[in-house]
């Protein structure tokens, strides 16, 4: 099997934003016994994460976006497109990220953004009901996505 990495991102304190908690907590669960697999939770993307993304065969994101079609879900593979010109704080997003890699070891992994639309960001740590139901759409992706490469 590949080395995959799984970075759930956003903030769980935030309701939907969430989502990358809730669903890095149950996949830590489901491959917790793979080595494999490596499952992690970020608040915001970083360049501490160019490492680990350059040392994997596979990086899935898990995010929950900006979206007026609420519990959308989308399976998104990307490639490298830096927006480090952006003037807000988020501009570090997946695509961005894959520049950094691609820069630093000249290639990168194949890498998918598992994403949900929501716009209900308020400050609490329950997902809505919408987003809530998603999460096992997210995980069965998820394992689609790691069980095509394997």
């Amino acid at each position: 099997m590949k080395n995959v990495l799984i970075i759930g991102i956003g903030n769980p304190l935030r309701g939907d934003d969430g989502l990358g908690w809730h669903a890095t907590q149950v996949l830590a669960q489901i491959y917790d016994s793979n080595p494999n697999v490596v499952v992690q939770h970020v608040q915001q993307l970083t360049m501490d994460l160019v490492e680990p993304i350059g040392q994997v065969d596979l990086v899935i994101f898990i995010d929950a976006r900006l979206g007026d079609e609420i519990g959308k879900v989308d399976v998104t593979p990307i490639k490298p497109n830096s927006r480090l010109d952006s003037p807000v704080s988020h501009f570090f997003d997946p695509d961005t990220l894959l520049s950094a890699v691609q820069g630093l070891y000249g290639e990168h992994p194949p890498a998918t953004v598992v994403s949900v639309t929501s716009n209900l960001f308020d400050i609490t740590e329950a997902l809505s009901p919408a987003i809530a139901q998603k999460v096992p759409v997210v995980i069965e992706a998820i394992a689609d996505l790691i069980a095509a490469e394997a």
